[in-house]
């Protein structure tokens, strides 16, 4: 059944390459970062080519059937460009000259390296962790810190692996820039 509310475009990949769809919503009061969320998908195989539908559920939709800002992060071996759209009504509106991802590397002294995640009160985040081996966003761990009083998150990177740090900041003329840093733990 399919609700009249419900916001769903789609994205056709090739075999080499992964998309995945990230929902930005506005910054919480006193920030400059945007929170994001990984957009939920159906997978439809067409034999060489993979055919994704992305969803925005109801429960991240406003009543007002507002436009919606998207990021789209597509992953291949050795590659990764970014694009930002906008959801209409009927129809998403791709930016035309994707972002070229950048790998950048950087040595730990542990085996293995844990990184915190902070949230806003409503459990949204401003930072998405990537694994582009798996084309994934790498899911935190969520604990109760009771020195702080607040529930905080923490993401565990491995070693010798790269990763993309996504973060979508807001700038002064009301437009969205996509920041993004990969890393590699050595």
């Amino acid at each position: 059944m399919e609700l009249v509310d419900e916001r769903r475009f789609t994205i056709v990949d090739s075999t080499d390459m992964s998309t995945l769809a990230f929902l930005i919503t506005e910054p919480e009061s006193g920030s400059d970062s945007a929170t994001i969320k990984k957009l939920d998908y159906v997978l439809e195989d067409k034999t060489n080519r993979y055919k994704k539908t992305f969803f925005v559920s109801n429960t991240d939709m406003n009543t007002d059937f507002q436009d919606y800002e998207i990021l789209l992060l597509s992953i291949g071996k050795d590659k990764a460009f970014m694009n930002m759209a906008t959801l209409k009504k009927d129809e998403i509106l791709i930016s035309k000259e994707p972002a070229k991802v950048s790998y950048k590397t950087f040595k730990t002294e542990n085996s293995v390296s844990y990184q915190d995640v902070k949230y806003t009160p409503n459990f949204r985040r401003p930072i998405s962790i990537v694994d582009p081996e798996i084309a994934d966003e790498v899911r935190p761990v969520l604990y109760f810190d009771e020195e702080a009083n607040m529930v905080k998150a923490r993401v565990k990177l491995l070693p010798d692996k790269s990763y993309i740090a996504l973060e979508v900041q807001k700038k002064d003329n009301g437009d969205y820039q996509s920041n993004y840093t990969v890393c590699t733990f050595e």
